[in-house]
């Protein structure tokens, strides 16, 4: 595939040349992969005035939306089914309980996970590059959360993350707008505040950021520089949702892949060592523990108070409501009877919002999406547990933009097919760009496919 998206037929077979050498293609789409990736991590605090609407989406939709009139991108049609299906869930739970006040997330719920349905070739060596370009993102970010924690030993904190005031205050989103909490000390009292890299919404997003950056070392790469430096940065968020990730997917990564085993005690033992040393504050991390116990804590609400909501629900709740949902954007209305801090996870918002009939479709959609994906099993597998159960992620395009680019963007590897093979096969696929995408007719022996 050339850089603007055609299909050239004069070119010799791809089996017969080096992927280094195909085309520049193949290297500018991996620097879309980057720019998309760089706009979900630095430009998410980014917002116009007081709309919820940040920099993120309007850069990940540009750039998608560039790419889709380019013939750059295909539609799947398993997906495709399987989203208009969730449409039709959705819009039903719209109209079941239609407010003006809906439209806003309906509107965005369908663009956002539109994106899921696009596809497009690509070869193994491709999305290592992309793993690689993300790396250097996380780095780039652990570093600056480093430096961010030092710092603060000699400038006020709360000055690094308002940009010492040099952006204007009105493109900066409020927390409200974000659902997050960018400024929190690291104990209660405390004039240090937990790094958040800079530019992400609140420190356990670092955390969460830094624990992906360990898997992806741990599993593909395995550089000791860098995983010191993202398990360093890891740890100056002083948040605990990166390491539940870890301790929940690390000792599995191990377990399926044994050249994991040794990165992964790596980042263990670098992590005592900076705790037993007293560099690392441990109280900070374990004066948390009993989070998950008091129902007044973020740990419990993050972790534990979706399965009590859930239980209410259930009581409460309608046939009509059970199967179809309250509508989008109501979970925020739904008020516990129970004295706990409530804060819904991912899962308990699509059953809420769009009932048993959407939240089953919802699965459905995304099982899809994700069946045939490049991206490491234990990888999907973290990516998955920060999307369901870290809090409420249905509508965090920073999240959905990098699980778009590691689990979903990446498609098939291309092939040399006969011309007849090539446009049966091509019939599961839907081209973005059906005038630039359909090879010419002059010559009949190759095509590029997708396998």
């Amino acid at each position: 595939m050339t850089s603007g998206g055609r299909y050239n037929l004069d070119r010799p077979v791809l089996t017969e040349i080096p992927v280094a050498s195909v085309c520049p293609a193949f290297q500018s789409e991996t620097w879309i992969d980057i720019a998309l990736l760089a706009s979900a991590l630095f430009l998410q605090r980014f917002a116009f005035g007081k709309s919820a609407i940040t920099f993120n989406m309007v850069a990940a939709g540009l750039i998608i939306a560039h790419q889709f009139a380019s013939g750059r991108l295909l539609v799947q049609y398993d997906r495709l089914l399987w989203f208009l299906a969730l449409g039709l869930a959705v819009t039903s739970s719209l109209l079941l309980n239609f407010d003006s006040r809906m439209l806003y997330s309906y509107s965005v719920f369908l663009a956002m996970y539109s994106l899921f349905t696009f596809s497009r070739p690509s070869t193994p060596d491709l999305y290592k590059s992309t793993l690689r370009g993300f790396q250097c993102l996380i780095l780039i970010l652990s570093s600056l959360g480093i430096v961010q924690f030092a710092a603060q030993f000699v400038i006020d904190g709360r000055q690094i993350i308002l940009f010492f005031r040099l952006v204007p205050e009105f493109l900066l989103a409020r927390d409200a707008q974000l659902g997050s909490n960018t400024i929190i000390p690291i104990t209660q009292g405390s004039s240090l505040i937990k790094s958040n890299g800079v530019f992400l919404a609140e420190p356990s997003t670092m955390s969460q950021i830094a624990a992906l950056g360990i898997l992806i070392e741990v599993l593909e790469f395995r550089r000791p520089r860098y995983l010191f430096l993202l398990a360093l940065g890891l740890l100056m968020s002083y948040s605990g949702t990166g390491i539940t990730m870890l301790l929940v997917v690390l000792p599995l990564t191990a377990l399926v892949d044994s050249r994991a085993q040794v990165p992964a005690l790596l980042v263990a033992f670098f992590a005592l060592t900076l705790i037993e040393t007293g560099l690392i504050d441990l109280s900070a991390f374990t004066s948390r523990v009993d989070e998950f116990e008091n129902t007044q804590a973020s740990g419990f609400a993050r972790f534990i108070s979706s399965f009590w909501m859930t239980g209410e629900y259930l009581h409460i709740a309608s046939p009509l409501a059970l199967l179809c949902g309250n509508g989008p954007a109501t979970m925020k209305y739904f008020n516990p009877h129970g004295f706990y801090l409530a804060s819904g996870g991912t899962w308990f918002k699509v059953l809420y919002e769009y009932g048993l009939i959407g939240a089953f479709t919802f699965t459905c959609f995304l099982v899809s999406c994700f069946q045939r994906s490049r991206c490491p099993k234990p990888l999907i597998l973290a990516l998955f547990y920060d999307y369901l159960f870290t809090g409420d992620a249905l509508l965090s395009m920073p999240l959905l933009t990098i699980m778009g680019v590691l689990c979903t963007l990446s498609g098939s590897q291309p092939r040399h097919v006969g011309i007849d093979e090539a446009s049966h096969h091509r019939s599961s696929l839907v081209p973005g760009s059906s005038s630039k995408s359909r090879p010419s007719p002059r010559d009949r022996t190759y095509v590029v496919g997708c396998d």
